[in-house]
């Protein structure tokens, strides 16, 4: 399984480097040089990640919609709204089970730019979520609704294409992943 995976991982790469010249369409911030913007008012931001999950796999996506744009002190941020779906597949010492969440969240984003192809954008969301699980080793299942964080890091090699580390945190699942963010 991992063996696919690192296969997986390198026809992704492969394919993120051939979409594009390595060049984000970003706005500069006139203030601090090395700080720029990848998204604008109304584009619509599509996630996905696949990670390790207690001994299993987890999937995480949803869509993104960035609503504005500011700069407070001359530092360019943006802000939005995202829902990310989560699952994931587990077990533990021969026990099976699936969580599985659903989370609203507000996000705002921090770009920077170090030249070439080192552009970088760091997220955060904030939201709640309602999460369930079919039991766990420990044998409990149920629903929850809680707090739910998203974070990650993109790094954007075209002005559609990121290859993303993301990290969401809900009651019954924590995902942690690596995947592509496609902007439109």
């Amino acid at each position: 399984m991992k063996r696919k995976m690192v296969v997986g991982l390198v026809l992704v790469l492969m394919v993120v480097s051939a979409w594009g010249a390595f060049a984000a369409g970003e706005t500069k911030s006139k203030t601090f040089p090395w700080m720029a913007s990848y998204d604008n008012p109304g584009q619509l931001n599509l996630y996905a990640a696949v990670g390790f999950y207690g001994f299993g796999i987890d999937i995480n996506a949803g869509p993104e919609f960035i609503i504005t744009k500011f700069e407070p002190a001359g530092i360019p941020l943006e802000l939005g709204v995202t829902a990310r779906g989560l699952i994931g597949f587990s077990g533990f010492l021969g026990l099976s089970w699936i969580d599985w969440a659903v989370a609203p969240m507000a996000t705002l984003h921090w770009g920077v730019d170090f030249g070439s192809i080192w552009k970088f954008d760091w997220y955060i969301g904030l939201g709640l979520s309602i999460s369930g699980t079919t039991g766990t080793y420990y044998s409990y299942s149920g629903i929850a609704f809680g707090f739910a964080t998203d974070d990650g890091v993109a790094w954007h090699f075209s002005d559609n294409l990121a290859l993303i580390v993301d990290f969401t945190y809900t009651p019954y699942i924590t995902s942690g992943g690596i995947g592509l963010k496609v902007a439109f």
